[in-house]
């Protein structure tokens, strides 16, 4: 099950959506102008489900569903860091995360915080991506590549 928050133009989506045709892949955006494009790009590839709503009422739900999305990639979308806090708050053992565009101070800002909180645990920070994985199995480490 992989989780997208920020859809963008859907490019990211199709690559998630391309590792097997068993995976669910779901893909959430606040509405905008090219949302019929993307919908139309993103109906081509069976395995992805596309929702225009409001970015954190869905994500939450989403979360508190009791089927936690084992991959999520938070990507395209201002809601970054509400979305984070969501994830970080319901994310399971097996949830790995990839926050994009680490190369933007606030984020670097909010990530030295992040990497802090107990549910984290291993986590990659490189230079444009974020990695975190929440299994408690594993010793509690950071690393930056």
């Amino acid at each position: 099950y992989i989780l997208e928050v920020g859809t963008g133009a859907g490019v990211s989506t199709g690559y998630l959506a391309s590792v097997s045709s068993k995976s669910k892949v779901v893909t959430v955006d606040a509405p905008h102008p090219a949302e019929k494009e993307v919908r139309r790009n993103l109906r081509k590839i069976k395995n992805i489900e596309y929702i225009a709503a409001d970015v954190l009422e869905t994500l939450t739900d989403i979360m508190e569903s009791g089927e936690t999305p084992q991959f999520i990639h938070v990507a395209h979308t201002a809601f970054w860091k509400e979305a984070m806090e969501i994830i970080i708050r319901n994310a399971g053992p097996n949830t790995v995360v990839v926050l994009e565009d680490m190369g933007k101070k606030q984020k670097q800002e909010w990530w030295k915080q992040a990497i802090k909180d107990e549910r984290v645990g291993v986590t990659f920070q490189l230079k444009k991506l974020g990695i975190m994985f929440f299994d408690k199995k594993m010793n509690k480490q950071h690393y930056v590549l």
